[in-house]
C-alpha cells in the first residue's frame, strides 16, 4: 500500500536554521535519541509546543556539560585562529586530550 500525498499545505518546504554550540547540539542530539525522534522532529516538536516522549530518566552532570562547553569554545576559538593564519597546531592534541578525558569520565559517570 502507497503512502498517501500529502497536500500542499502539509508539505515541509521551508528550512529554518539556527547556531548552537558544541554542547548544546551534543544535548539536542542525545535529547532527540533519548526520545526516539531525528533531530529535525525533536526541534520541531519542541519549537511548535507538541509533546515529547519522555526520556528515561538518567543522572545528569551540570559540570561535566559546563566542562565540555569550555573544550568546546576552545575548540572555536582554535579554529578561528588557525583560519588567520596562525600557528597554534600544538594545542590541537591538548584540547583532544581535554575532551577525550571528559568523555571517558562521562563514560564511567553513566556505567558504560
Amino acid at each position: 500500500m502507497a503512502r498517501p500525498t500529502k497536500q500542499d499545505h502539509e508539505k515541509r518546504r521551508e528550512t529554518a536554521r539556527f547556531r548552537v554550540t558544541l554542547a548544546e547540539r551534543e544535548h539536542i542530539r542525545a535529547q532527540a535519541e533519548a526520545a526516539g525522534l531525528s533531530e529535525a522532529d525533536y526541534l520541531r516538536r519542541r519549537a511548535l509546543g507538541h509533546r515529547i516522549p519522555p526520556a528515561p530518566s538518567r543522572s545528569f552532570n551540570p559540570a561535566l556539560v559546563s566542562e565540555l562547553n569550555r573544550i568546546g569554545v576552545n575548540v572555536n576559538q582554535l579554529a578561528r585562529a588557525s583560519h588567520r593564519g596562525s600557528e597554534f597546531t600544538r594545542y590541537w592534541r591538548d584540547v583532544g586530550a581535554e575532551l577525550r578525558a571528559a568523555l571517558a569520565k562521562a563514560m564511567g559517570g553513566h556505567g558504560s
